[in-house]
């Protein structure tokens, strides 16, 4: 019987031990290749948003300053005047490495942030913010499970110190993921509570193997070269040779001017096809009742702040625009919108964050805006005048002055004037 039990399951057993031989000893470290780097920086998968060895790989290229690109959505929004387009034909010396996925918000990026620290200590990063991150409704668990991965967790685990940031994105992970493994790790952390010698062990063994799983399948995961081509290389012909923002500008204007044809609203036609105009009956006074002020984003805001602080980052922030016209007819509250960003702002320069381009102001200005909250055309030249001087020109980051009142209840659902916030 037991011999006949081997004959069936030996094989898969024996298969089994040493798929996990090869992953627990593969190398982590890959060789560098600037080319497939700049693939898995600009495909914008969520592979690349999830996968530890792809970032670690190009953040660490010692000739080619990759720089991450922290945001959601709005990077996948290609035109002629992309980032990613701007900073391959002029030469700059930096490359964007697109860090952003639909749906993604702070608390997933905090937990990307926990696979490259090293990668990151004191250096730079851009971080998108859009406004609309910021809802009374908390992220659907399935929308957060999407983007988290085995490795951000134990890459947290490895990298907590027990502190408020620890305490805060352990309690949001169990609600946002309620079977994750390691869960009563989680649980001593969510209750400032310290882990004992069995615990680190337990860490350490299930990190290593994450890391080298990563490092073996992390390089079949991303199939970035045909996305490069469509979405970078095609474009550097449609440039002048000598960078030259009015001319630029020309070319942006023009694009926009023939892809804006078939509304009123200043949106791409493919997306206002596609997106807006079948359920556009359906979309008026739909944001009347939005509320931004509420939210425990800011609270999941504070977790990448604290994390940008302790690594000593230095980090140019950019508030994303509403489509005005978008705006009053979904009856979004122009006053209520604004007091957030006044919030958001607040909650960056108080705490030494100075570093902002705000185009909250600019959802008015046409071609500024690609469909309804995400920049394209003259956003993106107004986007690169503020992040080229910033990356081409790097400074050590401030000091900064953390504050824990930015993790309470209180501030997340605190809706009066900023100054008078106690």
């Amino acid at each position: 019987m037991l011999k006949r039990l081997w004959l069936i399951f030996g094989p898969l057993f024996l298969a089994s031990f040493f798929v996990l031989l090869l992953i627990y000893f593969y190398p982590s470290k890959q060789s560098h290749n600037l080319m497939e780097e700049k693939y898995s920086a600009a495909s914008i998968s969520r592979e690349s948003f999830k996968e530890r060895s792809q970032k670690v790989r190009a953040l660490t290229d010692p000739n080619m300053h990759f720089v991450p690109f922290l945001g959601s959505s709005e990077w996948i929004r290609f035109d002629s005047v992309h980032p990613a387009v701007l900073a391959e034909k002029y030469n700059r010396p930096y490359r964007p490495y697109f860090l952003g996925q639909a749906g993604a918000a702070s608390l997933n990026q905090y937990f990307g942030l926990q696979q490259i620290l090293p990668e990151i200590e004191e250096k730079q990063a851009v971080f998108v913010i859009s406004p609309q991150w910021f809802t009374e409704t908390d992220y659907e668990p399935a929308a957060f499970q999407r983007f988290f991965n085995s490795d951000q967790l134990t890459a947290f685990l490895e990298n907590q110190s027990g502190d408020i940031s620890a305490k805060h994105a352990a309690t949001r992970l169990l609600k946002q993921n309620p079977s994750v493994a390691l869960k009563g790790i989680l649980q001593k952390l969510s209750k400032g509570e310290d882990l004992s010698d069995a615990d680190r062990l337990i860490i350490n063994l299930f990190a290593r193997f994450n890391e080298k799983q990563s490092s073996l399948f992390g390089q079949f995961s991303i199939r970035g070269k045909l996305k490069y081509k469509e979405h970078v290389e095609n474009y550097l012909k449609d440039l002048p040779d000598q960078f030259s923002y009015d001319e630029l500008e020309k070319i942006a204007r023009k694009d926009a001017e023939a892809n804006t044809t078939n509304n009123d609203m200043g949106m791409e036609n493919h997306f206002y096809t596609h997106e807006v105009k079948k359920d556009l009956k359906k979309w008026e006074g739909y944001q009347k009742n939005y509320n931004f002020l509420k939210s425990s984003e800011y609270n999941d805001l504070q977790l990448v702040l604290n994390q940008f602080a302790k690594s000593k980052v230095n980090v140019l922030f950019v508030i994303q625009p509403v489509n005005k016209k978008w705006m009053e007819y979904t009856e979004l509250s122009e006053k209520m919108y604004q007091h957030a960003v006044e919030k958001i702002r607040y909650q960056l320069e108080s705490q030494g964050f100075a570093n902002i381009a705000d185009f909250s102001k600019n959802g008015g200005v046409p071609y500024f805006i690609k469909d309804t909250i995400h920049l394209g055309w003259l956003g993106w030249l107004a986007f690169d005048k503020a992040v080229d001087p910033f990356l081409s020109n790097p400074t050590p980051a401030p000091t900064y002055h953390l504050n824990e009142r930015f993790f309470s209840k209180d501030w997340a659902t605190y809706d009066g004037d900023v100054k008078e916030f106690q």
